[in-house]
């Protein structure tokens, strides 16, 4: 289910940024058009700076590297780790590029705060939470809790049946009819919108989730999702990182462009 956003809001959020402009410049790299407008990019193409782990103010090499021009995440053994932004954000229009290898589940987290996963050894199955202890074949796993920006192979993985788990679904709450990726390997351009208490999620042109979180819709889409998704209403309205998450198969994330947007009152 999508909930739309007033027609007056639409015209204030407005793409100053085309799909084609993203997928057709040069891959992280400001015009000055963008500059002008208030752009900045939050990966350079060449170093991680401006990013850390969830746990530590440093960035996790292994887990995450620069390669090709591509932010890339990747398990060690079975373990993985979400990649944050150092600088915070509440009102923003966020675009990048991305691909995904075949099978792999990823995303984009925004209004965030740090949470610890519980999950089996063998990397497999997750652990019910708060049902089991860390020890011989258990450990918790950093992570974000928050929005999601879902990002999916939608061919492979199967939250592809399900509308709000399908890629730019908003995790768990609200997504797209039918699916709008292209083949695991291909480049995506994804676009999110936070004004206010409204939200946009767009991917590949095409808007694939929005609704405010005031609205009776999302407090009753709230009631029916699992307890880490519900952590969110904690962090809204809040100055919060921007995360992106490695979670199963590889990811690579370019042309990473934010900018604020003016305060809502």
């Amino acid at each position: 289910m999508q909930f739309l956003v007033p027609n007056l809001l639409v015209g204030c959020l407005a793409v100053s940024v085309s799909q084609a402009q993203v997928a057709n410049g040069v891959p992280n790299r400001l015009t000055v058009d963008e500059q002008e407008s208030g752009w900045v990019l939050l990966f350079d193409g060449q170093t991680g700076s401006g990013w850390h782990s969830p746990s530590s103010d440093r960035f996790p090499d292994g887990f995450w590297v620069v390669e090709d021009g591509f932010l890339k995440g990747r398990r060690v053994g079975n373990r993985a780790t979400d990649l944050t932004t150092v600088a915070r954000y509440r009102n923003f229009e966020l675009t990048l590029e991305w691909k995904i290898a075949p099978g792999g589940n990823s995303g984009i987290k925004y209004f965030v705060g740090r949470s610890a996963k519980l999950v089996f050894e063998d990397g497999k199955v997750p652990a019910p939470e708060g049902e089991i202890t860390p020890g011989p074949n258990a450990f918790f796993s950093e992570t974000t809790s928050g929005f999601e920006y879902q990002m999916i192979d939608d061919e492979r993985h199967p939250d592809k049946d399900n509308s709000k788990t399908r890629s730019g679904s908003l995790y768990q709450f609200f997504g797209p009819a039918e699916k709008l990726t292209r083949p695991s390997g291909q480049l995506n351009q994804s676009r999110i919108v936070v004004k206010g208490t409204f939200v946009e999620h767009w991917l590949n042109g095409v808007k694939t989730a929005s609704m405010d979180w005031t609205s009776e819709e999302f407090r009753s889409a709230l009631d029916h999702v699992p307890g880490r998704s519900k952590r969110v209403v904690d962090y809204l309205n809040q100055d919060c990182p921007i995360a992106l998450q490695s979670h199963t198969g590889e990811v690579w994330f370019r042309s990473i462009k934010l900018r604020r947007l003016p305060v809502v009152h």
